[in-house]
């Protein structure tokens, strides 16, 4: 498997605290045959400060432990949308998602769609491909499960969190996710890992559900394939 969404990068947001517990949430990780992850510290004005050069010296202290694990990690970014986007991503700011031209995307909970719409457009119409992050949680979306398939069809990515299809959590999201996983409208599941306890990695739990609820192709495309077309820069 392959992790794309993943807050283990240490001391850069609201995940790891410190590279111990970095170091222990990738040997988590590689127990549950997870063999890439993508380090996505958040991109938010006025929440989360988003310092490109802290970001790579703390990437380049847990590498050495992460080639000791057997587990390969790539940096990006989960940017929570605004008019500023595009010239971030043109200005090098924040890292697309393992040097592709994939961007993690999120937006707030009340966003509405029309604004989702616009900046999708905006991005697939500036060479890059957003993978809108853990979908299940804006209302326009969940009052309209359908609307995913619409985004799909622009040229996104969906993306839904492990958390919420196995039901740690918000009973509506889980039912927005399996209703999207019913109709075939999600491309990729990941963890969105913060940390050890209240927000671990359950993306190999997760696996053996979507393997027994469904079948082990969807599976494999869903936390192995699309995620690894990311990491390979496929389009």
């Amino acid at each position: 498997m392959l992790d794309i969404h993943n807050h283990t990068l240490f001391g850069v947001d609201d995940g790891a605290e410190s590279l111990e517990i970095s170091i222990a949430m990738l040997k988590e990780a590689k127990k549950q045959q997870i063999d890439a992850v993508i380090l996505t510290p958040h991109y938010r004005h006025g929440m989360f400060e988003y310092d490109r050069e802290k970001i790579g010296m703390h990437f380049l202290q847990l590498c050495n432990a992460a080639d000791i694990i057997g587990i390969r990690i790539y940096l990006g970014c989960e940017y929570h949308v605004d008019s500023q986007i595009l010239t971030a991503l043109l200005d090098k700011k924040c890292y697309t998602l393992a040097s592709s031209e994939y961007v993690l995307t999120e937006y707030s909970f009340h966003t509405e769609y029309a604004y989702i719409h616009e900046y999708t457009r905006r991005l697939l119409s500036a060479g890059y491909i957003p993978v809108i992050a853990h979908v299940e949680r804006y209302q326009c979306l969940v009052q309209k499960p359908a609307l995913c398939e619409e985004l799909q069809d622009l040229g996104a990515m969906i993306q839904i969190n492990a958390d919420s299809v196995l039901g740690f959590g918000d009973s509506i999201e889980t039912k927005v996710c399996r209703k999207l996983l019913r109709k075939r409208w999600v491309d990729i599941i990941a963890s969105d890992a913060h940390n050890l306890n209240s927000r671990a990695n359950h993306l190999g739990q997760c696996y053996e559900y979507i393997y027994k609820n469904y079948d082990e192709e969807y599976a494999q495309l869903l936390m192995d394939q699309n995620p690894g077309r990311i990491v390979a820069g496929i389009e």
